[in-house]
C-alpha cells in the first residue's frame, strides 16, 4: 500500500515564452507552477488513498496571497515546494515555497480552496477529506492565511475585452491565472517596466465564461500599493480583486 505524502516537491525551469523582455518570470508563470504541483501532490495523495471527488465536483480557489522576494530569471531553474496545511468544515489550506539552485527561498505563499459541485454550484463539506488526508498544521508559507481584499474605490477603468474559448481550462471555466494575468496587463507596458511585483492578494469571486466583457479597474493607494478588480460589463458584477504591492 502506498503511503500519502505530507508534501510535494517539483522543479521547474523558466521557459522563454514564460519571461518578459527584461528577462524576469512574472507572477502569472510562478502560479501556474503552483497550480501544477498542487495538482501533482493531491494525484500522489488520490493515488495512496483513493478518490476524493465526485465527477461533479471540483477544487476551487477562492483566494491566493503570494510573496515574491526577486523574480525567478530566464532559463534558470527553480524548485517548489507545497503542503497541505489543514482543512476545515468547508475550506482547506495550501501552503508553497519557491526556492532557487542553492536553497534560497525567492518566494512563498498560501491559498484558500473549497470543493464545488458543478452542477449545482454549492460549496461542499470537506469533513471526510479531512479526516484522511495528510496536513502540516504547524508549517506556513507566510505565516497567516490569504487576506480578505477590499475593492479598489474611485477606480481608473480601461476598456473592455471580451473572455475568449482559449482562456477556460479543464474545470470548465476561466482558469484562475487568467485573472491575474488581465490585471497584471492592466498597468501597461511602461509601468511594468520600472516596477517588479512584491506582493500580491486576489480573491476570487465569480466565473468569467466565453463571450463575457470584462472591465479591469485600479486605484493608486500609494507607496507601490494598488487594489484592482475584474467586473463583468453591464451588470457591473465583480468577478476578482486584487490587491498589488510593487517595488
Amino acid at each position: 500500500m502506498q503511503t500519502a505524502p505530507d508534501t510535494w516537491k517539483e522543479k521547474y525551469t523558466v521557459k522563454v515564452y514564460e519571461a518578459d523582455n527584461l528577462g524576469r518570470a512574472g507572477i502569472v508563470p510562478l502560479f501556474d507552477y503552483f497550480q501544477d504541483i498542487a495538482w501533482c501532490h493531491y494525484s500522489r495523495v488520490e493515488a495512496a488513498l483513493g478518490q476524493f471527488l465526485t465527477k461533479s465536483q471540483i477544487w476551487a480557489m477562492t483566494r491566493v496571497e503570494i510573496h515574491i522576494e526577486r523574480p525567478a530569471l530566464w532559463k534558470e531553474e527553480v524548485e517548489l515546494e507545497t503542503w497541505s496545511r489543514g482543512i476545515e468544515k468547508l475550506t482547506a489550506y495550501r501552503d508553497f515555497f519557491i526556492r532557487d539552485t542553492k536553497g534560497n527561498q525567492i518566494g512563498a505563499g498560501t491559498s484558500t480552496w473549497v470543493v464545488l459541485d458543478l452542477e449545482t454550484k454549492k460549496i461542499q463539506r470537506l469533513n471526510d477529506i479531512a479526516e484522511k488526508w495528510p496536513s502540516q498544521v504547524e508549517k506556513s508559507g507566510i505565516n497567516k492565511n490569504a487576506d480578505k481584499v477590499l475593492p479598489p474605490e474611485n477606480p481608473v477603468y480601461s476598456g473592455a475585452f471580451n473572455v475568449n474559448y482559449s482562456d477556460m481550462d479543464v474545470n470548465q471555466h476561466v482558469n484562475s491565472g487568467r485573472y491575474i494575468q488581465w490585471i497584471i496587463d492592466d498597468f501597461g507596458r511602461e509601468f511594468l517596466e520600472k516596477n517588479t511585483l512584491g506582493a500580491i492578494k486576489v480573491n476570487f469571486a465569480d466565473e468569467a465564461m466565453p463571450g463575457d466583457e470584462i472591465v479591469a479597474g485600479r486605484q493608486d493607494k500609494g507607496g507601490g500599493l494598488w487594489r484592482a478588480h475584474l467586473i463583468r460589463k453591464g451588470s457591473a458584477k465583480e468577478v476578482c480583486r486584487a490587491e498589488i504591492q510593487w517595488k
